[in-house]
């Protein structure tokens, strides 16, 4: 049996109360366009490297290299967005 707590939820205000200071002409889109996310190139080449690491029977030495391509290449995804 699962016991499950009722928890109040707060009623949403009508009006503006949605739209950010930061609105263009009340479009619901920001000013600014969305940061690039560079954690994925960390998950996928740590995944990467690990799997090519198990192929050639290091699996540590492959995650860790993985991750240190992974990371240089979230560091140059951040460097290139901080520049728009």
């Amino acid at each position: 049996m699962v016991n499950r707590r009722r928890v109040a939820v707060p009623p949403v205000p009508s009006g503006d109360a949605g739209v950010s200071p930061r609105d263009v002409a009340g479009t619901g889109m920001a000013e600014t366009p969305p940061s690039a996310a560079g954690g994925i190139l960390v998950a996928i080449c740590s995944i990467g490297g690990a799997i090519v690491g198990l192929i050639q029977g290091q699996v540590t030495i492959g995650f860790l290299a993985g991750l240190a391509i992974g990371a240089a290449g979230a560091i140059a995804v951040w460097l290139r967005d901080s520049r728009r």
